[in-house]
């Protein structure tokens, strides 16, 4: 969890004076439950004020206070539960009790509002939940789609924002709007669910981000079959914690039970063999030989021998463009991440400090300098991968003599390794592990799609990612800073989900033709 202060603020409004705005039950009770999970110390800790059914001078002054003199360490989390409205020209405003649908300017809240707010804050760390059906359909005369683009209006750096939709559709209350009992929801309760359980910790190390939030919500909604799709969009330095969770809990106090009964039980035989010893050395004392001082485990090993290997690493790192800025620096370390099938944390603050932490995690893992290779090949291309490769090798092999010579950043001109020469160094181990089938896919098409004329300019890759995420059916955001970069998010998004594999050679084909879209086909049906 993170060391700054944690506040949230639920607005909850189902009660309209306007009878243009359909009565909803749901946003008290939404409001009381995840009130509950997210005051709970266990679970979100966090310092919890509600407005319900508020008129909107109410609900804008206790949004305005709710950001202000906030700190950058602190952690912010707004929750509104309401009518979402299109206007005339398209624009998003959050409806209150006293709401009229004609004079939406001065008498809701708008989105630009809400934006100003979150700009303005000193807190980096700012997850929106927006549990709103955008009802603007029923505004006579209405411009524009039916897609509110909320990326546009709320997105900025330091938030996540998720939506129980994107578009004009009522967000369902429960399976049935005529029984007296109000039920949250699904949107809420999903995630009411996922952080009262502890179901929404997918990774299994002990707390809920805001992406496993998503995650979890997503296919809860999917599991029950509703027509609503979550959105989510994020712009962060760090991870951002939203709640701990109680079954990482329940599961660490059963190991610690156990490895307290297991070291009751290896104390009790180490003091039977210690009683051996001690009389083993006295009849040795009696015959004239001494004790002989046990050597170390072969498998124990000094953390400290491994940090000049950490040393090198980073200062190899360090010199990638993939590590310029905080946003290309957290891309890494998530693809990293699912190599090492275990989350690679890093605040974003700093470049050292953030290679330091990646080299760390590639090297205490078996195996992960490899794939800390094959994400740079990810991320830079073969070239540059196989110049860090020979680097390290040469780093590792010089480690028991002289000092190596200061590292120079890899270039794309860097020549691979030749064929027959064996990985040797402290860099590169004999169990590093081949390359999966998903690695393997995962090469193959960020090469084949880097030398498209369509990802040419980052104009073109924000084209082919906007068509990709209506296919999908989830945002696909690039930055449209590096080509490598824009290439892995929009592979990343086609894998992630059931048959995006297809789903990205179609739009490959509605771009560069059909020969471009085989050549993707025939990447994804060749044997593993």
């Amino acid at each position: 969890m993170s060391t700054g202060r944690r506040f949230a603020l639920l607005v909850a409004t189902g009660r309209y004076d306007n009878q243009a705005l359909r009565q909803l039950r749901s946003p008290v009770r939404d409001a009381h439950g995840l009130a509950e999970v997210l005051e709970d110390p266990l679970i979100g800790d966090f310092e919890v004020s509600r407005v319900v059914d508020g008129r909107h001078h109410e609900v804008t002054r206790a949004v305005e206070l709710f950001f202000l003199d906030r700190r950058r360490d602190d952690v912010l989390l707004l929750h509104l539960s309401c009518h979402g409205i299109k206007d005339d020209n398209g624009e998003l405003h959050f409806a209150t009790t006293d709401t009229d649908h004609r004079l939406l300017a001065s008498t809701s809240v708008p989105a630009a509002f809400l934006h100003t707010q979150m700009r303005r804050c000193r807190a980096r760390s700012i997850v929106l939940l927006l549990d709103c059906c955008y009802s603007g359909a029923f505004l006579p005369g209405s411009k524009g789609d039916t897609v509110v683009h909320l990326r546009d209006e709320l997105a900025g750096h330091g938030r996540a924002v998720l939506t129980a939709t994107n578009r004009t559709e009522y967000a369902w209350e429960g399976d049935r709007l005529d029984e007296l009992e109000p039920q949250p929801s699904k949107f809420t309760g999903a995630v009411i669910k996922g952080l009262r359980s502890g179901e929404a910790d997918r990774d299994g190390d002990g707390v809920i981000g805001v992406h496993e939030l998503y995650d979890y919500v997503y296919d809860e909604l999917q599991a029950a079959q509703v027509v609503q799709r979550p959105q989510m969009w994020a712009e962060l330095e760090h991870r951002v914690v939203v709640a701990r969770s109680v079954r990482g809990q329940q599961q660490r106090q059963e190991q610690e039970q156990g490895q307290g009964r297991g070291q009751e039980q290896e104390q009790g035989r180490e003091q039977g063999q210690g009683q051996g010893r001690e009389q083993g050395q006295e009849q040795e004392q009696r015959h004239g030989h001494g004790p002989v001082s046990p050597g170390p485990s072969p498998s124990e090993e000094d953390p400290s021998a491994r940090l000049p290997e950490v040393v090198l690493i980073a200062e190899l790192l360090s010199g990638l463009a993939c590590m310029e800025d905080a946003r290309s620096r957290a891309e890494f370390a998530m693809v990293l991440g699912e190599e090492l099938s275990r989350r690679v944390d890093l605040r974003g603050v700093r470049l050292r400090e953030d290679v330091a932490m990646t080299a760390w995690a590639a090297v205490k893992q078996s195996g992960g300098v490899r794939a800390l290779l094959w994400t740079v090949e990810f991320f830079e291309g073969q070239g540059v991968a196989a110049g860090l490769e020979r680097q390290l090798v040469q780093g590792g092999s010089a480690a028991s003599g002289s000092a190596p010579a200061a590292p120079t950043a890899p270039t794309a001109s860097s020549a691979p390794r030749p064929a027959g020469e064996p990985e040797s160094g402290a860099a590169l181990r004999s169990d590093s592990p081949r390359r999966s089938r998903k690695v393997t896919l995962f090469l193959r098409l960020t090469g084949e799609l880097s030398t498209l004329s369509c990802m040419a300019d980052p104009e073109g890759r924000a084209r082919f990612a906007s068509v990709l995420g209506e296919q999908l059916d989830r945002p696909v955001d690039l930055r449209g800073t590096r080509l490598r970069e824009d290439v892995v998010v929009i592979v990343r998004a086609a894998l992630d989900v059931p048959r995006g594999d297809r789903v990205l050679a179609s739009v490959v084909g509605l771009f560069e033709g059909a020969r471009a879209a085989a050549a993707v086909e025939q990447i994804f049906d060749e044997p593993s």
